[in-house]
């Protein structure tokens, strides 16, 4: 059996880990069943983005009115706009293939890889081993037990890349940020979309104020409904029907359109590389248990990305990546710090946030003081007649450090950056307002927001 210095199972961050054990002469397996990439190139953030982009014109043009700018979309190419996603992936995709050629050296096993001991590894039907293993093999769609699902041709966010035709009714069963970003993206296109989301509010890990923003915003263009729980599905001549029970009042209600989205999440691939042969440790929900430095429960193997379920964005991802590689190649503790990853959301409106809710800093006992402020409180949100996006600080007691910071509006995922930035190096509220912003621009929001504080 073949033993490698360097195992890593999948080639989305994995790649890191690729990248810097090649740099340093050590011998190195790749294990990649799929395209390279790994989720968010090829069925996640890219993808979705460059569909969404589109949408977001559309979006535009229809509220341009009160700009007191009339203006109507001609026709929408989706097909166009399919292609278009899809020849980027591809060409992103022989990049990296290339990418990983040059490396040179690299053995590639391209199929399913599944452990069958401890760093013991089968792929292709060829078994090897590495002194340190990193699994970085992330997760897919969960799908619910609801009875007739199976029966229908339903769509995840994986499936619905490959579309070529736009169906004129949808069901999106689901409220999170795949949901909510897809909504936006077929009512943009034109088809009639109906959301159904069994907790309260949408994007429910979110300040409730802004899930009510988002679930306002979205209802103009589309059927949000809240509350309503999917009990069965049934095909129909036209498509697919949802029975749905109001979790308020206990009533049910049908629901039909053409198509239908499972959009509740995602599951771990432990189970497909069968990781408890390992003998690693897997949380209640099936995820790969790791401490700060990404260390697995077993010695020599390490867990990052998705499959650890600690913060499940590429860009969270990437960072676990270096931590791990600091720790396992470099012998050097570099521990992973969540208190300042953001993370966005791409509907529309968009929403952008960074560390502790309201909620959270309640629930972790901290003294704090919150501070809101509209776009309209500067000058360009004024200009821009933004009138329901806002952002919200959470701030700490004495300290006046930036415990939590969240933003629903345009370009939210811009403008929090600053606060990311100053939370890396402190979290000080003087971090923030002592540079001077341009005026007028969005960027003034948020010393506006902090401002609020006195």
């Amino acid at each position: 059996m073949k033993v490698y210095d360097v195992v890593v199972l999948g080639s989305g961050c994995g790649l890191e880990l690729v990248e810097q054990s090649s740099a340093r002469g050590l011998s190195v397996a790749l294990v990649e069943p799929g395209p390279y990439g790994g989720t968010c190139l090829n069925v996640g953030c890219i993808p979705s983005k460059m569909l969404i982009s589109s949408a977001d014109v559309i979006a535009d043009l229809e509220r341009a009115s009160k700009l007191g700018v009339e203006m109507r979309v001609e026709h929408i190419d989706f097909t166009g706009i399919m292609q278009r996603m899809r020849d980027s992936r591809a060409a992103s995709n022989e990049h990296l293939a290339q990418a990983i050629e040059d490396l040179g050296g690299i053995d590639v096993y391209r199929a399913t890889g599944r452990f069958v001991g401890v760093r013991e590894i089968e792929a292709g039907g060829a078994r090897f081993s590495g002194e340190k293993v990193f699994v970085a093999v992330g997760g897919r769609p969960a799908l619910p037990s609801i009875p007739g699902l199976n029966e229908v041709d339903y769509l995840t966010n994986e499936t619905l890349l490959e579309m070529e035709a736009l169906p004129g009714s949808l069901i999106v069963l689901g409220g999170g940020y795949i949901a909510t970003e897809y909504a936006h993206f077929f009512a943009a296109m034109g088809t009639e979309v109906t959301v159904l989301e069994m907790e309260e509010h949408l994007v429910a890990g979110e300040e409730e104020e802004i899930s009510h923003v988002l679930a306002e915003e979205l209802s103009l263009r589309m059927t949000v409904a809240t509350g309503m729980k999917a009990e069965k599905v049934s095909k129909t001549n036209s498509g697919v029907t949802v029975e749905a029970l109001d979790t308020r009042t206990g009533k049910y209600e049908a629901y039909e359109a053409e198509r239908l989205l499972v959009a509740l999440g995602r599951v771990p691939n432990s189970d497909v590389v069968e990781a408890e042969k390992s003998g690693i440790e897997l949380d209640e929900r099936g995820y790969i248990t790791v401490d700060s430095y990404m260390r697995t429960s077993q010695p020599g193997i390490w867990a990052i990305g998705d499959i650890n379920g600690k913060s499940m964005f590429r860009h969270s991802a990437n960072v676990m990546a270096l931590v791990a590689a600091a720790d396992a190649l470099e012998d050097r503790r570099v521990a992973m710090d969540y208190s300042a990853l953001p993370h966005a959301i791409y509907s529309y409106p968009q929403v952008a946030s960074v560390g502790l809710t309201e909620k959270q800093a309640e629930a972790a006992g901290l003294e704090f003081m919150v501070a809101r402020a509209p776009y309209t409180s500067t000058a360009k949100g004024e200009a821009i007649a933004e009138d329901v996006g806002f952002a919200k600080a959470i701030v700490e007691k004495g300290t006046e450090r930036i415990l939590g910071f969240h933003i629903v509006g345009p370009h939210a995922p811009i403008l929090i950056q600053e606060v990311v930035n100053a939370m890396e190096s402190g979290g000080h509220v003087d971090e923030v307002v002592r540079g001077v912003h341009i005026h007028p621009s969005l960027s003034e929001l948020i010393p506006s927001v902090l401002a609020e504080l006195g």
